[in-house]
Formats: structure tokens, sequence, C-alpha cells
């Protein structure tokens, strides 16, 4: 990870503590496994307490403002804690291998 991917992932990470109850966030992917391209999306993971269509949307604006900010790419895949808790998700494969490779930024 470079340090302007780390600038743009603190960023970011930064304004989702400001308005969300921010559980989790986790580079996951080609950027954590340090197999990344320079045309690679920088993927991470986002649990909050609440994921709703609204919650949804703020970090989609988020994402977009430091995508355009930082000039990089950045791809959110986002979780409730109540669906990794009580669902199936906590054994999915995404959710697995973002467990075992993910970096906590």
């Amino acid at each position: 990870m470079t340090p302007h991917e780390r600038s743009a992932l603190v960023a970011l990470k930064t304004e989702i503590e400001k308005r969300l109850d921010l559980l989790d966030y986790r580079v996951f992917g080609s950027t954590a496994r340090g197999d990344n391209t320079r045309g690679s999306d920088i993927d991470v993971m986002i649990e909050v307490e609440n994921y709703t269509p609204e919650v949804e949307s703020l970090i989609d604006d988020l994402v977009f403002q430091i995508n355009i900010a930082h000039d990089c790419l950045i791809s959110v895949i986002i979780f409730s804690s109540k669906e990794l808790q009580e669902g199936p998700l906590r054994e999915s494969p995404i959710y697995r291998s973002i467990s075992e490779e993910g970096i906590r930024i």
C-alpha cells in the first residue's frame, strides 16, 4: 500500500467515524496481499452498527468524495454487526477471506 493510498484510506475512515458508529474497517484483496497493480482498486470492508439505505448512501457519497480528492479508486463492502453476528454472512467466503487477509487501518 502506497503512502498516497494509506492517506485516502485514513481520510475515509475519519469521515465515516465522524458520522457513524464504525465497528470495523479493513483493507482486503490485492492491496492487502501486496499484489495490486497500478490499475487495481482498493477493497475496503466496513462494519457499522446499523446498515440502512441511508447509511449506504452516506458511505457511497464519502467514498466518491475521497476518490476524487485523492485520485484513487476505493471500493467498499458494508456489513452491519447484526448481519455478522446473527446471519449467515459470517460464514460467507468473502467475509472469511476478509477476516484472514484484511488489514485494519
